[in-house]
């Protein structure tokens, strides 16, 4: 089986397959979520229109399905969110679809208002947050496995 590997970077997104050139979207954590410096959330709007564009950005450099069990990643802001779903931030442990719409509800949830407690405590996990729920949910991968952290 095809291994991909998925980063996260400011400004980029890529997935990249063993032996082949990595294909990336020009869309990153900076990019995706524009945020309020005091409190890390996005405006109401601010979030629909980052959903939208993030959409808009994986049908133009995925546009098929992956359909796939797994992607690994060694982003740090992967393992933030794993561990804030209840996971241990080790390598192996996998970040499966429903945990990662879960802990965005509660984005979607304190950006109309609601408790803020367990969110990402920084603009790359919250941007990270909103990329990884669109490409599971679009390229249909059921989860995220972690690798050791990069040296």
């Amino acid at each position: 089986m095809t291994r991909y590997q998925l980063h996260i970077a400011a400004q980029h997104t890529s997935l990249t397959q063993a032996a082949q050139p990595a294909r990336s979207m020009p869309t990153g954590w900076q990019s995706a979520l524009p945020v309020d410096s005091h409190t890390l959330l996005p405006t109401a709007a601010g979030l629909e229109m980052a959903i939208m564009q993030v959409e808009d950005a994986i049908s133009a450099s995925w546009p098929q399905r992956l359909a796939l069990d797994t992607v690994y990643s060694s982003d740090a802001e992967l393992r933030q969110l794993a561990t804030l779903c209840g996971l241990s931030d080790t390598a192996g442990s996998r970040l499966e679809r429903q945990m990662v719409e879960s802990l965005f509800s509660r984005l979607a949830n304190a950006v109309e208002g609601g408790l803020a407690s367990g969110l990402p405590s920084t603009q790359a996990a919250m941007g990270s947050l909103l990329i990884l729920r669109e490409l599971l949910h679009h390229l249909d991968i059921a989860s995220i496995t972690l690798l050791e952290p990069d040296a």
